[in-house]
């Protein structure tokens, strides 16, 4: 499914049909955990419209309803976005996923403003009021742990309607623009408010006098201008009985030595599902090996049922390598998070150069295989101190394949590698630091575009000295030793921090600093992003920083 464009989002609205109509009744969802109204029907007659909804559909949090949110509308096309990006779950990602009321194809979060004026059918008039608050029940109804937090950030979450003229509508009716109001602030312009950019003073107050925006938005600006900040992990998470729980049993079926130092592990699902997802290009899951210790590894390849793994020995393990090296055996029981796609093949690229160094292997099989049965353009190089691991999976892949030994004095030669690309060539790598400063250097020197470099990090340090971190809106203050990461200290207190790579690359893991001085390390952020973002996975502070958490 291609993923649909912002720039195509942002077309002007002015009149299309309306697809669906859906309504719904409380009832027990997600295992009996919850009493909701998310899952609705369509209807193919018309229903009535009236000031707080459409009738016969309800309810369950009394903040879901009133004459500010009388009708939820959701873009259609943000499904085929995101199927692309969350591949696992596609199964559950179509028209009325997200518990709206009203389903249409072009009008989205980038083309309505609040206080838009349209009419729906021959009677309805309705207005713009507010965006859709994400919570976690879309956790549970999309089986992704951080889904709502996604929605927000994303600006994908529907908007709210209030009722200016009741009436019944049905599907095929016309959806027109009838008056435009406020032309600057998009439901999307607002949600960076609410959510991103979350202390700018001046734009708080112009939202705090906007006239048609909804009460309940409103009071979240005043609040904040007061200094009163909401709690956002309470809508997105929920409390410890809502708390999705993306983690399984898997026993480890094999366990062999690939090289001196890289061990494989073919781990196999303790309760298999029935029609398991095949691992994508570019996937990862996180581990936990022993107490609170989680780390994440690159998938080489299999299924959500069997996946295989390979893994180095770090001579600076901080427990994850040496662990799963010297402390497990085959039967063994680990607890694995779900198999994740984090690092995609370019979609545009004319051709792709990979470039791993020794267990950097691990990043780019399922790639290569991927990129060998599609038939498209690659060249995979490997470079290694002597053994090479994984011939069973490289072999395969015949002269697409380029193996350079440091041991038989064939080196890797990174310009000469990169010149056999153009402006259209992506490049992958994953290795040691000096290979990828080697070759964004090169890259540099070459001028092939930024955008077409992509790293995927396994070393990296995120141990330093010891740090204290003041918690602003929660009111705590936490210690951060010196061999563990702010992310596992703030995942101990009881925060669940969106995270991915565990690397520094993605940027999933960042938090708002409010105070302090940072020790920035890894790629995630954007220069000026640094100036009040961190990445809690791997860069650290220095000795009293304060965050908004």
């Amino acid at each position: 499914m291609a993923v649909i464009e912002i720039t195509e989002l942002e077309q002007p609205f002015q009149s299309e049909k309306l697809d669906q109509v859906r309504t719904g009744k409380i009832k027990k969802v997600f295992g009996g955990k919850a009493l909701s109204a998310i899952y609705k029907i369509p209807h193919k007659d018309a229903v009535k419209v009236s000031k707080l909804g459409c009738e016969g559909d309800e309810h369950h949090f009394e903040f879901h309803g009133g004459p500010d949110k009388a009708l939820l509308h959701y873009c259609s096309r943000h499904y085929d976005s995101w199927k692309a990006e969350l591949p696992s779950s596609t199964h559950l990602f179509s028209p009325g996923g997200f518990g709206e009321n009203l389903v249409s194809s072009s009008a989205n979060e980038r083309n309505m403003c609040i206080g838009d004026i349209l009419s729906i059918g021959n009677e309805l008039i309705v207005q713009v009021s507010e965006p859709r608050a994400p919570c976690y029940n879309l956790n549970h109804r999309f089986e992704v742990k951080d889904m709502s937090m996604r929605c927000q950030t994303l600006a994908r979450t529907g908007w709210l309607y209030r009722i200016l003229q009741e009436g019944s509508i049905q599907p095929g009716d016309e959806i027109r623009m009838l008056k435009r109001l406020n032309s600057k602030w998009t439901v999307a312009a607002v949600q960076h408010y609410l959510y991103i950019e979350m202390n700018n003073i001046e734009m708080m107050k112009k939202l705090v006098d906007l006239e048609e925006l909804g009460e309940a938005i409103k009071k979240i600006f005043r609040n904040r201008l007061n200094k009163k900040f909401e709690d956002q992990q309470s809508r997105l998470l929920g409390d410890e009985s809502m708390v999705l729980n993306t983690w399984s049993e898997y026993r480890i079926a094999e366990k062999k030595m690939e090289t001196p130092q890289i061990v494989s592990f073919v781990l196999e699902a303790v309760d298999p599902v029935e029609s398991p997802a095949a691992v994508q290009p570019g996937s990862y899951v996180r581990l936990k090996l022993g107490g609170k210790l989680v780390r994440a590894y690159s998938v080489i390849g299999g299924t959500e049922n069997r996946f295989e793994l390979g893994i180095a020995l770090d001579a600076n393990s901080r427990g994850g390598s040496k662990f799963l090296h010297e402390s497990t055996k085959c039967g063994d029981m680990l607890t694995v998070g779900k198999v994740t796609a984090s690092f995609p093949l370019s979609q545009e690229a004319d051709h792709h150069i990979i470039i791993a160094g020794g267990i950097g292997i691990t990043a780019f099989i399922a790639a290569a295989q991927y990129l060998q049965s599609s038939g498209a353009s690659y060249d995979f190089h490997l470079a290694v101190g002597s053994d090479v691991p994984f011939r069973r999976h490289l072999d395969p892949l015949g002269e697409h394949v380029t193996i350079y030994n440091k041991a038989e004095g064939n080196r890797l030669d990174i310009s000469k590698v990169l010149a056999k690309g153009n402006d259209n060539t992506h490049v992958y790598c994953c290795g040691p630091e000096r290979l990828m400063e080697g070759i964004t250097k090169a890259a540099e020197e070459m001028g092939l575009p930024k955008s077409n470099i992509h790293f995927e990090t396994f070393q990296v340090s995120t141990s330093g000295d010891p740090f204290v971190a003041e918690l602003t809106v929660s009111k705590k203050k936490i210690e951060v030793s010196g061999a563990q990461s702010l992310l596992d200290a703030l995942r101990d207190t009881g925060f669940d921090i969106p995270s991915s790579c565990e690397a520094g690359n993605c940027g999933t893991c960042r938090v708002t600093v409010c105070g302090g001085r940072i020790e920035h390390r890894g790629t995630g952020l954007e220069e000026e992003e640094k100036e009040n973002t961190m990445l809690t996975c791997v860069s650290r502070g220095i000795g009293e920083i304060s965050l908004e958490l």
